[in-house]
């Protein structure tokens, strides 16, 4: 009798318990905190994204004019070459701050975050 009752829950009970497992995705409750901390980290990643990208195209410019400058232009050369060695440093420093926000999203958890 008990085996009986056990099997037949079983049966019927299935299809209730399937359809649950497809709702738990929508129905997770998130923390608010968790949710304000990714995006503030996602953020923060896309500013120094763009910052890197601004760096870039200033480098490039940057290149661009020392082509062009004439070579008795020594001065100019000069303070090119200077500027873009600084310019250098800051996209690596850029590119150093994007890692490590990346691998603090990664740490901290954030959900539904693709890098």
């Amino acid at each position: 009798m008990m085996k009986k009752i056990i099997i037949f829950s079983a049966i019927y009970l299935a299809p209730i318990i399937i359809s649950f497992a497809g709702d738990y995705k929508r129905s997770v409750i998130t923390d608010p905190s968790i949710t304000r901390r990714c995006n503030s980290l996602r953020d923060k990643r896309i500013e120094k994204i763009n910052l890197k990208q601004r760096y870039q195209s200033l480098l490039a410019r940057n290149r661009k004019l020392q082509g062009i400058t004439p070579d008795n232009k020594k001065s100019v050369k000069k303070k090119l070459i200077n500027t873009e060695r600084h310019i250098q440093n800051e996209l690596e420093l850029a590119t150093l701050k994007i890692s490590r926000l990346e691998e603090g999203i990664v740490r901290q958890g954030c959900p539904g975050i693709s890098l």
